[in-house]
């Protein structure tokens, strides 16, 4: 069973990626609705500080569309928060409204290809969902932190920022950067852009950088062939994240091919 639904793909370099953002395009809410999350929210907040884990809201940009063309991806996107999106991923809730009428908040994450051909991956801690699970680098699209100058938001600069955050690798270390397409997370309803970034720096160097956050329990590598990839996922299938797996899955269909990709979601979907 695949927790994920590829939305779009493709490989767009930044010029490629077109936003369209309008804060009005928010969750619908009836007083009702606000109301229970409001008592949901200050639930979980008693539990997390009950059990010595920080929880705090955060404003975050909202998935509404996007839409692939050859040279382009569209993507459409209004504003949530993270008390939204906490809420809202609940099953009581999640199962109960169509996916339009969710908090939706977006995020992005990247396969990391090092200058000698290996790719990072992560083991997580310090989350609330998918611990200890293998993963991508990623995190939220905050709409404090990343817009451009001209205050648009910049989810290419998201990407540099979580992976700076949680690897130490800096923007001068990374050669070039692509959005490899959209999925959406079915089990913790949220979408999430995928990217590819190269480093033009080999991987024993990109080991000695130091991140500035502990979300990483273990920073992992793979080597980049065809076989490793396949195995790795076929292997992992159901201890890898929800995201993470299809951005794996995105970047294993530009490096080795369709052939490669479709063979790999046949015997996913089983």
């Amino acid at each position: 069973m695949l927790e994920f639904e590829i939305l779009a793909q493709g490989l767009y370099p930044p010029d490629q990626l077109a936003i369209s953002y309008n804060p009005a395009l928010h969750m619908p809410k009836t007083p009702e609705i606000e109301h229970w999350i409001e008592n949901l929210w200050h639930e979980k907040l008693a539990q997390a500080k009950a059990q010595g884990i920080r929880l705090f809201d955060a404003p975050l940009f909202r998935f509404v569309s996007a839409q692939a063309t050859d040279n382009q991806l569209i993507l459409t996107i209004g504003d949530t928060s993270y008390r939204e999106y906490v809420t809202t991923r609940v099953p009581e809730f999640a199962h109960a409204h169509p996916r339009q009428d969710l908090g939706n908040a977006l995020s992005v994450c990247s396969v990391i290809e090092t200058s000698d051909e290996a790719i990072l991956l992560e083991k997580r801690q310090g989350v609330d969902v998918y611990v200890g699970r293998y993963h991508v680098i990623g995190g939220f699209f905050e709409r404090t932190l990343d817009t451009n100058q001209g205050e648009q938001p910049d989810p290419f600069a998201a990407m540099r920022r979580e992976i700076r955050e949680e690897t130490g690798i800096q923007a001068d270390d990374i050669r070039d950067q692509y959005c490899l397409g959209v999925v959406y997370d079915i089990t913790t309803p949220h979408a999430e852009l995928c990217f590819l970034t190269r480093l033009h720096i080999p991987l024993a160097e990109a080991h000695q950088r130091q991140p500035e956050d502990n979300e990483i329990q273990q920073l992992l590598s793979l080597p980049i062939t065809a076989e490793s990839l396949r195995t790795f996922l076929l292997s992992q299938h159901g201890n890898i994240s929800a995201t993470g797996e299809p951005n794996l899955i995105l970047y294993g269909r530009w490096k080795f091919g369709v052939t490669w990709y479709q063979d790999v979601m046949q015997q996913l979907i089983g």
